[in-house]
C-alpha cells in the first residue's frame, strides 16, 4: 500500500514522462577479485622462481594504475610503509617548512607530468624535504574527474624519493594542492 497521495503520484508520473529504462542489467564492478588473485599468483610464482626483481616493478606501481579517480573536493593521503606516525601527522598539519612549490595550473597532462617528475627529482637531489604541488580542482577539466589531480596522485606514488603526500590545509590550497614529504638524503 502506497503512502503517496493522488497529487504526488500525478506529479511523479508527469516528471517521469518520456523517461526510458536503461538497457541491460549487467553491472560492472571496479574490484575484480579474479584479476587480483591472478596477479598475486603470478607474483608468487616469480618469487618462487627468483625471477622477481623488486627494483623493476614495485607492487605500488601496479596499484597506481588501478586507482579510483579522485574527485575535486576529495582529500588525498598516501604514505610508504615504515614512515613514522609523527612525521605523517606533522605533514597533515602543515608543520614542515615548505622548501619549494610547483604550480601545474594550465599545463597539459604530459607537460605537467614531466614538470612534476623533474621538480621532485631536483628537489630531492638538492636535499629539500617538504614541497607543495598545486594541481587545482579540475573545474575546467573536460572529464568528470580532475585530470591533473589524478595525475599527481598516481605519479607521486611511483617516485621512490616520495615518502608521503596529503592534501594541504585550506591556507595552502586545500584539496587543490598537496604537501609532499621527500626522503632525506
Amino acid at each position: 500500500m502506497s503512502k503517496l497521495s493522488e497529487e504526488e503520484k500525478s506529479l511523479f508520473a508527469d516528471a517521469m514522462q518520456g523517461v526510458k529504462p536503461l538497457k541491460g542489467t549487467e553491472r560492472v564492478t571496479a574490484y575484480q577479485p579474479e584479476q587480483v588473485k591472478k596477479r598475486s599468483r603470478e607474483t608468487l610464482r616469480q618469487l618462487r622462481n627468483k625471477q622477481y626483481d623488486p627494483q623493476l616493478e614495485l607492487p605500488e606501481l601496479r596499484l597506481a594504475d588501478s586507482l579510483s579517480p579522485v574527485g575535486a573536493f576529495e582529500s588525498m593521503l598516501y604514505h610508504r610503509k615504515g614512515i613514522r606516525l609523527q612525521d605523517l601527522s606533522r605533514l597533515k598539519k602543515g608543520e614542515y617548512p615548505v622548501d619549494g612549490q610547483l604550480d601545474l595550473h594550465g599545463m597539459t597532462e604530459d607537460k605537467a607530468d614531466q614538470a612534476l617528475q623533474l621538480f621532485v627529482e631536483r628537489s630531492y637531489q638538492s636535499g629539500k624535504r617538504c614541497l607543495i604541488v598545486v594541481h587545482g580542482k579540475g573545474y575546467n577539466s573536460e572529464t568528470s574527474a580532475p585530470v591533473l589531480k589524478n595525475l599527481v596522485n598516481r605519479r607521486l606514488r611511483q617516485l621512490k624519493s616520495v615518502l608521503a603526500f596529503c592534501s594541504t590545509l585550506p591556507k595552502d590550497g586545500g584539496t587543490g594542492s598537496v604537501y609532499v614529504l621527500l626522503k632525506s638524503r
